[in-house]
């Protein structure tokens, strides 16, 4: 009678623990895929295509036309800044209207190339009644950009489904902007797969390098103006999410 119990309780706890395991699991899979930050596209959320920024005359060419600023503010200084490696091109001026050396900087550009502009307004601004600074940040795209053949959402749905367990590890008050840079070449390849910036826990890193790189399906690669293939680099963004 006594084996008889003993073995009962063996086999309760063992159902207790496939079912805490079995609860785990599930809320291991809804935490790793509810605070956890994915997005694909450039480096910089701002963009402007080659063709239209060679075209350029003014900083009015360049900045979203929902930069409101720009357009009803004087400027005392406009620096225009080309991003290379850990290095900066740059060029002042002292007005939107963009001088000779400002246009050769911007048309030495090519595609996947990083640049800002930042204008230093003339008056005070009527609301703060302090000198403003205003600064965009940009990628320069192919006219037409590479894609995932099967869909941004299914790329990063395979990436969601295959590090749910690192993920799940993350704690969201040391969990940073982690970055990888790829590049998706004319045939439609992926090379040159590389950490920008770390979300604060190697082991998420890593795989994500490792998701990306193997990641399957088939890549339509970028085209330019005339719809020559071209390659373009983008850059996937993961963990903390927000600004």
């Amino acid at each position: 009678m006594k084996k008889s119990i003993s073995i009962f309780g063996i086999v309760l706890t063992a159902l207790g623990l496939m079912a805490f395991s079995w609860l785990n699991w599930n809320n291991m899979d809804k935490q790793a895929n509810s605070d956890f930050y994915y997005n694909l596209g450039s480096k910089f959320g701002t963009t402007i295509t080659k063709e239209n920024l060679h075209k350029a005359t003014s900083v009015l060419d360049i900045v979203p036309t929902v930069a409101e600023g720009w357009w009803k503010v004087s400027f005392q200084t406009v620096t225009v800044a080309l991003l290379q490696d850990h290095d900066e091109i740059i060029v002042f001026g002292n007005e939107k209207v963009l001088n000779d050396d400002q246009i050769r900087l911007l048309q030495s550009t090519e595609y996947s190339s990083n640049f800002y502009i930042k204008a230093r307004g003339k008056d005070k601004h009527p609301d703060t009644g302090k000198i403003e600074d205003y600064t965009y940040y940009f990628t320069v795209t192919p006219e037409k950009e590479a894609e995932y053949v099967d869909g941004q959402d299914a790329l990063i749905a395979y990436l969601k489904d295959n590090c749910r367990k690192e993920t799940y590890l993350a704690k969201e008050d040391s969990l940073e902007r982690g970055m990888i840079s790829f590049t998706v070449t004319k045939k439609g390849s992926i090379t040159k797969v590389e950490l920008l910036a770390s979300s604060g826990y190697p082991v998420i890193d890593k795989t994500m390098v490792e998701l990306i790189t193997n990641a399957p399906g088939r890549w339509e690669p970028a085209a330019d103006t005339e719809g020559k293939k071209i390659d373009q680099e983008l850059v996937f963004s993961f963990g903390r999410g927000g600004c």
